[in-house]
């Protein structure tokens, strides 16, 4: 409940942006690293998504289905970046972590990401941060899959997150007949946040908050890529 909230804000204020001369300015979401070395391997773990239909009285209608298609395309897509960028790639589901240590740091990593949105809008920023300075800890290493090879694991971990929804013929057509009248009414739409965390040292050393360009259907593969492109154009790998 936490997690909708926070990127529900995130996105409000996103979304005013043109109108609030607080956001005018971008924040910093990064840290400069040197670029890694070419085979570097980085750890993606799989995108958590999740899309709804946004029906004509307002509601959402959780699609798994949907879900499903923008979790393996979206996954796909970046892989594809990052495979592209010359890195050694491997991927791990959220729900395979066991060891308490590993969810408490995913846990933490939950609350470091929120903390990050949050700090992204004026009107939350922490009045003693400065610059763009995160850290899970050294706990990171319990993220390592066991089965990672012991002279070259991950240096990198990737986490994505996509929360959305789609409207509705109904809602589309209330939309045209509202317009109509002067009015105006919410559409569908959908945010990606992404981090990426360096597991040597814990820091969190990117962040990324987009929304989804009008017209982009990340339930299929060529949407997923044009927003993954977009998504990941400054991510320093």
């Amino acid at each position: 409940m936490n997690r909708i909230i926070t990127v529900s804000l995130l996105a409000l204020a996103i979304s005013s942006a043109t109108l609030a001369p607080a956001m005018a300015e971008a924040p910093v979401n990064y840290v400069k690293i040197a670029k890694p070395e070419v085979g570097t391997p980085v750890l993606l773990v799989q995108p958590e998504v999740s899309l709804a239909l946004l029906t004509a009285g307002g509601s959402q209608d959780p699609k798994e289905e949907w879900s499903q298609s923008a979790r393996k395309f979206i996954g796909e897509s970046l892989n594809t970046v990052l495979s592209n960028r010359k890195y050694k790639t491997s991927t791990i589901d959220l729900t395979t972590y066991e060891d308490p240590r590993a969810l408490q740091i995913l846990k933490l990593n939950d609350a470091v990401i929120n903390s990050i949105a949050l700090n992204q809008i004026i009107t939350y920023k922490m009045p003693t941060k400065v610059g763009f300075d995160w850290t899970l800890g050294d706990g990171v290493t319990t993220l390592v899959p066991a089965d990672a090879t012991a002279d070259a694991p991950p240096a990198y971990a990737l986490f994505v997150r996509v929360k959305g929804s789609y409207s509705s013929g109904g809602r589309a057509a209330m939309m045209i007949g509202m317009a109509a009248l002067g009015a105006a009414i919410p559409m569908g739409g959908q945010t990606i946040q992404a981090s990426l965390i360096d597991l040597k040292s814990g820091k969190v050393v990117w962040y990324n908050f987009m929304g989804v360009a009008a017209g982009t259907d990340i339930r299929t593969a060529e949407g997923a890529a044009s927003a993954v492109n977009t998504l990941t154009a400054n991510l320093p790998l």
